[in-house]
């Protein structure tokens, strides 16, 4: 081979070898960005019980003060 195609071999080399650092560090993101996005999911369903929850007490109390002033004698 001539210098100028060990030149363009040496080149395609570095090219290819960039694109695999590239594609690796893509699958590295992506990879975390996943799990963020599933911890952002596991937190919401926390919440969305927890609110539940709140408001269910919340009822619980309002029904029962409801109920202890309706029997106070008036």
């Amino acid at each position: 081979m001539s210098s100028h195609e060990d030149t363009v071999v040496q080149l395609l080399r570095e090219i290819r070898a960039g694109q695999q650092e590239q594609l690796e560090h893509y699958r590295e993101t992506t990879s975390r960005a996943l799990q963020i996005q599933q911890a952002a999911v596991d937190m919401q369903r926390r919440t969305a019980r927890l609110y539940r929850i709140v408001v269910a007490v919340a009822a619980l109390l309002a029904a029962g003060l409801i109920l202890y002033l309706s029997s106070l004698p008036t």
